[in-house]
């Protein structure tokens, strides 16, 4: 299993905009992605604009379907003018 946890920073005043089109990506590859097994949204209460996602993945094909590649291109192109500082870490599970 992987799993795949990014922290986001945003300025607070695009958090709502960040949290829907973190919601949307979240449901498209859940729904799409038969390697996925669930996917995470946190955000800090008391820092507003931080974010953290993790999604658990069932193989190493992280995004295996088009409908998930093509859910996770959207929520790139969303998010990209107002993501400040993007941290990935890949997880290798038993």
């Amino acid at each position: 299993m992987k799993l795949v946890s990014t922290v986001f920073e945003v300025e607070p005043k695009h958090a709502a905009a960040f949290r829907a089109a973190a919601l949307a990506n979240a449901f498209a590859v859940e729904r799409a992605d038969p390697a996925c097994r669930g996917v995470a949204i946190a955000e800090d209460p008391e820092a507003p604009g931080f974010f953290l996602t993790s999604a658990l993945y069932a193989n190493d094909d992280v995004a295996s379907s088009p409908e998930a590649e093509e859910a996770g291109r959207i929520f790139e192109e969303t998010v990209r003018p107002i993501v400040k500082h993007r941290l990935v870490r890949f997880v290798e599970l038993g």
